[in-house]
């Protein structure tokens, strides 16, 4: 049998739905360049960890600026089943700011640098209107529309005052959420999450002493106490989870 280890778990770049990518040119274009880190494929890691009896605890290294709710969501649900089962430790890198800190929500033990981007506990949706660019170009798009408000995405014409109404009602229950997910996992009440939500960008150590993190620290130290929370040894062994781990229909097979 293996020897008990500790995992170190990568959660790094901008957070999608889907895969997770990390192109060879990083592109300064948002949803385009630079790293991506995909709910499906975090998703995967975790179930296979929660399979390794080996694995007696979890570091969470976090570096990213956060993206899309869902995604986000999908993450921290399938982390908590994951904080069931062993202790999860996170270590926040140089940032870990909205979906980034909704994903550190699970942990039992955070680590953040003194000058971490962390918090920016808010929730922002917006979309792109370029009809103008679209008739400087002579294209003229049809959309086909089942509903009234099927094509609220689309970018030809801006928000109606029904479909506004409905997006800020989508972003005050996500945000409702969020400082939840916050408060259940700070012990803090939602007022004062609130109080330092709203977008508010905090460094780490600002972060510690409003209680968003526990303690400053690094990789080193976020391994010390997830070997003690884990009551390993202090030179039990770790492993980087790599890959994107296996699709679930070989997980099923696997197990049947």
């Amino acid at each position: 049998p293996r020897d008990a280890y500790v995992a170190v778990l990568p959660l790094t770049g901008q957070i999608i739905n889907g895969e997770s990518a990390d192109p060879p040119v990083d592109i300064p274009i948002p949803l385009v360049g630079g790293e991506r880190m995909g709910d499906l494929s975090v998703v995967r890691q975790v179930r296979n960890l929660m399979k390794d009896e080996a694995c007696k605890a979890v570091v969470l290294y976090i570096d990213s600026p956060g993206g899309s709710a869902t995604a986000s969501e999908a993450m921290t649900t399938a982390l908590l089943e994951l904080g069931k089962k062993v202790p999860l430790v996170v270590v926040m890198a140089g940032v870990a700011a909205s979906g980034g800190y909704y994903i550190a929500t699970p942990a039992d033990y955070i680590f953040a640098q003194p000058g971490t981007i962390t918090g920016s506990i808010g929730v922002i949706n917006a979309k792109l209107v370029a009809n103008e660019v679209y008739d400087k170009l002579h294209f003229n798009p049809y959309y086909y529309e089942r509903g009234k408000n099927a094509a609220i995405f689309a970018p030809r014409e801006p928000f109606t005052e029904e479909q506004r109404a409905k997006m800020r009602q989508s972003i005050e229950r996500i945000y409702d959420q969020f400082i939840q997910r916050v408060a259940d996992a700070r012990k803090m009440k939602t007022e004062s999450v609130d109080q330092l939500g709203g977008g508010r960008v905090w460094t780490g150590e600002q972060a510690r002493d409003n209680g968003l993190v526990d303690e400053l620290g690094g990789l080193y130290e976020g391994l010390a106490k997830a070997r003690e929370l884990a009551k390993l040894p202090a030179d039990a062994p770790m492993s980087i989870v790599r890959g994107k781990g296996k699709p679930l229909p070989a997980q099923v097979a696997e197990q049947l």
